[in-house]
């Protein structure tokens, strides 16, 4: 639309330029026809004198107009160029924006995936260690009670080494006893026989 705008004016700016210079053409016809004086003519269809210096001085001025309308018109151009330029490249970014906004979008869902798995991991990893911990205090029961068995163990060992040494003395002493007893009834059997 701004195109069209810009193509309007310059075509405007074109005719009127056409128009002023005919009217140039005009008024050089004019002065070749001037009278002596240089400054009127006159008019061949209403027989009127026309003051050819102010139309001189007219054309002139629209020549200025003109070209400051030119030149507005160029920077005009130039403008609606840069703007367009700016159009387009707001148009990139909206569509890198856009972009942006569906990977954002994605990296989001990935990111509240991850989250949810990593929520399960941590889950997880607490009830292990729980149960570690459960281990641990069996462990160290199970550890108790051995040291408290090998204590039992060493215990009846030293009862058991005790009770065995009472039975080596016990056997010895009987041992004895019966030795001596023997040896009495023995003597006490001869003795019969000496008596005899």
């Amino acid at each position: 639309m701004e195109g069209s705008a810009e193509a309007g004016y310059l075509d405007w700016v074109t005719k009127t330029l056409g128009i002023v210079l005919v009217g140039v053409a005009v008024i050089q016809g004019l002065e070749a026809r001037m009278i002596p004086d240089g400054n009127l003519a006159t008019n061949q269809q209403t027989g009127q004198p026309v003051d050819v210096r102010a139309l001189m001085q007219k054309v002139v001025e629209l020549q200025e107009q003109l070209l400051a309308q030119q030149e507005k018109a160029l920077v005009l151009s130039a403008q609606a160029r840069e703007l367009d330029r700016t159009a387009r490249d707001i148009d990139e970014i909206k569509n890198e924006l856009s972009s942006q906004g569906i990977i954002l979008a994605d990296k989001t869902r990935e990111n509240k995936q991850l989250h949810q798995e990593l929520s399960k991991v941590t889950a997880l990893l607490d009830a292990k260690l729980q149960e570690t911990d459960e281990l641990r205090a069996i462990v160290q029961d199970l550890q108790h009670q051995l040291k408290t068995r090998e204590q039992e163990r060493d215990l009846l060992a030293v009862m058991l080494n005790e009770a065995e040494n009472n039975q080596r003395r016990l056997e010895a002493a009987i041992a004895e006893i019966t030795s001596h007893m023997n040896a009495k009834d023995k003597e006490g059997w001869l003795a019969r026989f000496k008596k005899g």
